[in-house]
């Protein structure tokens, strides 16, 4: 979420959201702790910037993808630099978690994220759906 606005954030979520609540499925929102990233962006002095606001952040979305059976992630050129979801994803994939990334159209492939996603899509709508399945309830005997 690096170098986005605030609306860039939490459009696409609120949307996921919505679908996935629909769904049956609760998620987790790492823009619910906006207010604390903000707050961190306007200390100008880098020695007021200690590291345990740094580990605070860092600890609170390990926690959340920990807690997750499916990770949606934003990894379009637009959304920001990246350096905090490439770390996430791999601690994800470490996690043995579903990853479904959403991309963009054409996006030239990255080596990494080629060897650690579960599902890839370049529309939101299609990655919410490769969500849900991972929440359905099989039916009927086997």
């Amino acid at each position: 979420m690096e170098d986005c606005t605030e609306d860039h954030m939490k459009m696409w979520r609120y949307k996921a959201a919505k679908f996935l609540q629909l769904a049956g499925v609760d998620s987790l929102d790492p823009t619910r702790r906006v207010n604390f990233h903000n707050d961190m962006t306007k200390l100008n002095d880098r020695n007021t910037l200690d590291q345990s606001m740094c580990r605070r952040i860092f600890k609170m979305d390990l926690q959340d993808i920990a807690n997750s059976t499916v990770v949606l992630a934003d990894v379009r050129r637009g959304s920001g630099k990246g350096t905090g979801t490439a770390m996430e994803l791999m601690f994800a994939h470490m996690k043995n978690k579903v990853i479904i990334l959403w991309t963009d159209d054409g996006d030239i492939p990255h080596p990494f994220l080629e060897s650690i996603y579960t599902e890839k899509y370049s529309n939101l709508d299609d990655c919410l759906l490769a969500c849900s399945y991972y929440y359905e309830q099989p039916t009927g005997a086997i």
